[in-house]
C-alpha cells in the first residue's frame, strides 16, 4: 500500500507530464488553417487583419482568409455563392463590418436598389457621399479634395463628418494634425455637451491619430 507521499509523488510528476505533452502540443504548426501557399487552390483570399482591425469593433476572432459562403437569396430564394473576392472587397475596400453577410443574389440587390430610388430619390446619397470621402482620404489632397472635406465636416451627418476627420488623418500634414489635435482639446468631460458633438469628434480625432502611429 502507498504512502500519502507517494502518491503526492506520483500526481505531481503525472501533471509534470501532462504539462510538458501540452507545451509540445503548442508548439506544433495547426494544420487545420490552409496555408498560404496552397491558398488559392482552396479557392481562398487572404485577408488583411490591419485593415481589418482598423474598421472593425468586435471581439470576435478576425479571419486569416476568406472562403467561399453558399447562401440562399432572400428575395427570389436562389442559391448563390459570396465568392472569397467579393468577401475581401466587401469587408476591406468598402468596410463593411466583419459580421454581415450576403443575403440577397445581385439581381436582387439591383432591383432593390431600383425600387429605392423610384421610391425616394437620393436614398443611396448618404453611402456616396461617404464613400467618396474615404476615396479623397486614400489619394494625395487636392485643392477639391479639401474643398469637400470642409465642406463635410459642415454636414448635418455626423457620420459624414467622422468619415472628414478619418480623411485629415489619413493626409497628415502640420495643419491637418494641428485640427486633429484640437478636436481633442475640446472633448467635453461631463454635462449635457458630453453627448454632443464635440465629444463625437474628439474621439473620431483620437481614433485617426492612433492609425496614424
Amino acid at each position: 500500500m502507498k504512502s500519502n507521499k507517494q502518491r503526492r509523488a506520483e500526481i505531481k510528476a503525472h501533471r509534470r507530464e501532462r504539462a510538458a505533452a501540452l507545451a509540445a502540443r503548442s508548439r506544433l504548426p495547426d494544420v487545420r488553417l490552409p496555408k498560404a501557399d496552397f491558398a488559392d487552390a482552396l479557392g481562398c483570399e487572404p485577408a488583411d487583419r490591419a485593415v481589418l482591425q482598423q474598421h472593425n469593433n468586435t471581439y470576435g476572432v478576425l479571419p486569416d482568409f476568406y472562403v467561399a459562403r453558399p447562401f440562399i437569396c432572400r428575395d427570389c430564394g436562389a442559391d448563390e455563392v459570396w465568392t472569397a473576392k467579393q468577401q475581401k472587397w466587401w469587408y476591406e475596400t468598402i468596410h463593411g463590418h466583419i459580421d454581415s453577410r450576403a443575403v440577397r443574389c445581385l439581381a436582387c440587390r439591383r432591383a432593390r436598389r431600383e425600387r429605392l430610388r423610384a421610391v425616394s430619390p437620393g436614398a443611396d446619397l448618404l453611402l456616396e457621399k461617404t464613400c467618396r470621402l474615404r476615396a479623397l482620404g486614400a489619394a494625395k489632397p487636392s485643392v477639391q479634395a479639401r474643398a469637400e472635406i470642409e465642406a463635410a465636416l459642415q454636414s448635418k451627418w455626423w457620420g459624414l463628418r467622422v468619415v472628414a476627420i478619418q480623411a485629415m488623418g489619413r493626409w497628415g500634414g502640420e495643419e491637418n494634425l494641428a485640427r486633429l489635435h484640437a478636436f481633442m482639446a475640446s472633448r467635453p468631460e461631463g454635462g449635457r455637451r458630453y453627448f454632443g458633438w464635440e465629444r463625437v469628434a474628439a474621439d473620431a480625432a483620437r481614433s485617426a491619430l492612433m492609425r496614424r502611429e
